[in-house]
């Protein structure tokens, strides 16, 4: 089935709009998200204790991309949104979908801007806390998954490269 598509896909008179008007209506949709690592001066990394995630409340910032948004403009609001601070979203360390979820996402290297803290952190209807941890100190309900990825992140992040099984 396949191939006949692609053989008429060749050559039936489309214009270039109907054909990119239909590779949108065919294609599968994914939602992009973005997530920040955000570490101290000190190595130490954001956590954010999350009101809607039950059985895993503690996690990283980030979010959805919005339209016309690029994905450090995504970040750096989704984070000032989450905790009211400002970082510098310094470089993508990585992505990764989640087939189950249909979302992809981008998870960047970041730090805050200079004399920005957490002092300004109110809890709001998604965020029940948020404060800076040592990674020999995380919280419990941290999922094993994130610890990893964090663990990875922060080794690319500082240009340790070495692959760990």
């Amino acid at each position: 089935m396949k191939s006949i598509l692609t053989w008429l896909w060749g050559r039936l008179p489309l214009g270039k709009q109907l054909r990119n008007r239909l590779v949108w209506l065919l294609s599968p949709k994914y939602t992009v998200g973005v997530v920040g690592l955000v570490r101290d001066d000190e190595g130490r990394v954001l956590l954010l204790r999350h009101t809607y995630r039950r059985r895993s409340p503690w996690g990283v910032p980030g979010g959805g991309l919005q339209p016309g948004e690029t994905l450090e403009d995504c970040l750096r609001r989704e984070i000032f949104e989450e905790t009211g601070m400002r970082v510098e979203v310094k470089r993508l360390l990585s992505a990764g979908a989640h087939t189950d979820r249909k979302l992809v996402d981008m998870i960047f290297d970041c730090q805050p801007l200079p004399g920005e803290s957490l002092a300004s952190f109110k809890p709001n209807a998604e965020i029940a806390y948020a404060d800076f941890f040592y990674p020999t100190d995380f919280p419990d309900g941290l999922p094993e998954s994130l610890r990893r990825l964090i663990w990875i992140a922060t080794r690319q992040a500082d240009g340790n490269t070495t692959s760990h099984q």
